[in-house]
């Protein structure tokens, strides 16, 4: 069975970024259909199929690899690639794919400092995505391209030029199935911290708890160049010396903000279906590209998860996460508000219920501790995060999926300077999500 969904777009009110906060440091991979329980298995990853007929389709069964399996079905770890070469189509056509989702939910954030007591917010949105994918195969060697087109209804995330149209993927990619492969353009790298069925990308929950003077901080999950770049472009090296080793070394250069950014990140995946072992490590530079002008920041962390998957219906994981920050101003000095070290926990827990309705639950924290240093209180800045959610999920017809996400956050902020005390802001959410698969 092979399924895949991936909600994480880009800004858009749905765009990701470099900066965007963590995956569905999508979040969630590309999203499309699952095929019936009647559809035939994946095509051998030794042996695959060639065709010259150069027909339009839309992507059968066969192209979502699952040489392992990916998760329960229907579930969130079913829903990446876990490092595939996907969509694995070995012929000459051309696939069509896509999704459509649209949310309903409901906000309420309580502050802790004077002013208003809280707020509330109702709110409808939605993504619809069209996937093209152009291949042409001849035996093991390929050379595909890629475009997703989104039309965007009114997301939380506000696009970098006015309008309702925009564009996740855009790349080119060559080479062997199922051995190794250059993947060039706008594309997520490998996922490394998964985060369950709940804070999807582009939503009230994913933002957690935040006020007027402040957000606090995203989760990280070697995240910095996980994401599809707004300004910036991929180069990628895969491997795949067994189909339970993939690698990726990911680099990422251009602009992005009015900074020049180079930077690189190297990521491991080890599948044997039950068991998954995720890892990647990064570095970017920022600098501004005006003359006179020492803008600079200097990102760097690593990230990695365990995942099983059991045959009594249950699926979980551990994350972990740390990033450093060096950050400077216009005139060179180090920005010690904007410096600093950030720490990401979490796990997530998916169970089945019975056929087609399944329950997840998941919690993360997040610490970032900036420079400022107050000597007489003896202590630094500092934020925290903490996001926790209960989900229920129902798949209908095998083509629709209905959800239900409740969440909770609550942020806490401490500042050594000026004459805010420390303060803690809450947030409670309720979303309910349709999601057409095709």
């Amino acid at each position: 069975m092979a399924f895949a969904v991936v909600l994480a777009g880009t800004t858009a009110r749905a765009q990701d970024s470099a900066s965007a906060p963590m995956g569905d440091a999508s979040g969630p991979p590309p999203a499309m259909i699952p095929p019936p329980p009647s559809a035939p298995p994946a095509a051998p990853l030794s042996a695959p199929a060639v065709s010259d007929n150069g027909t339009v389709e839309r992507l059968p069964a066969s192209a979502y690899p699952e040489p392992y399996t990916r998760g329960l079905y229907g579930g969130s770890l079913w829903s990446t690639f876990h490092g595939l070469q996907w969509p694995f189509y070995p012929r000459t056509g051309i696939g069509v794919s896509g999704y459509a989702w649209l949310d309903n939910s409901y906000e309420k954030i309580n502050f802790g400092i004077p002013g208003p007591q809280y707020t509330k917010e109702y709110l409808q949105q939605g993504r619809f995505l069209l996937r093209v994918t152009p291949t042409y195969s001849s035996g093991l060697w390929f050379v595909q391209a890629q475009a997703e087109f989104v039309a965007n209804k009114d997301q939380t995330q506000t696009q970098p030029a006015t309008g309702i149209a925009d564009t996740d993927d855009l790349w080119v990619r060559a080479g062997q199935w199922n051995k190794w492969d250059v993947t060039v353009g706008r594309f997520e790298g490998f996922e490394v911290y998964h985060l369950g069925m709940g804070l999807d990308l582009n939503t009230e929950e994913r933002r957690g708890a935040f006020d007027s003077s402040g957000a606090p901080p995203d989760l990280y999950g070697a995240s910095f160049l996980f994401y599809r770049p707004a300004g910036a472009g991929n180069v990628a090296f895969h491997l795949y010396p067994t189909s339970s080793l993939r690698f990726e070394l990911l680099t990422q250069f251009g602009s992005t903000g009015g900074l020049n950014e180079i930077g690189g990140r190297p990521a491991l995946v080890y599948d044997i279906g039950w068991l998954k072992l995720k890892a990647a490590a990064e570095y970017q530079w920022l600098k501004s590209r005006t003359q006179g002008d020492s803008t600079e920041n200097r990102n760097r962390g690593v990230g990695g998860t365990a995942q099983v998957v059991l045959v009594q219906g249950i699926e979980l994981g551990a994350n972990v996460g740390f990033a450093v920050t060096d950050a400077f101003d216009p005139t060179g000095v180090a920005n010690s508000s904007r410096s600093g070290n950030t720490d990401s926990y979490g796990g997530f827990l998916n169970g089945r219920v019975f056929e087609g309705m399944l329950i997840g639950l998941g919690a993360n924290y997040v610490t970032f501790e900036n420079l400022h240093f107050n000597a007489a209180n003896n202590t630094n800045d500092r934020s925290t995060n903490l996001q926790t959610f209960v989900a229920a999920q129902y798949l209908v017809g095998k083509q629709l999926f209905v959800k239900l996400v409740g969440a909770y956050a609550k942020s806490h902020f401490y500042k050594s300077f000026g004459t805010t005390p420390a303060y803690d802001d809450t947030m409670t959410s309720v979303r309910l999500r349709v999601m057409y698969l095709f």
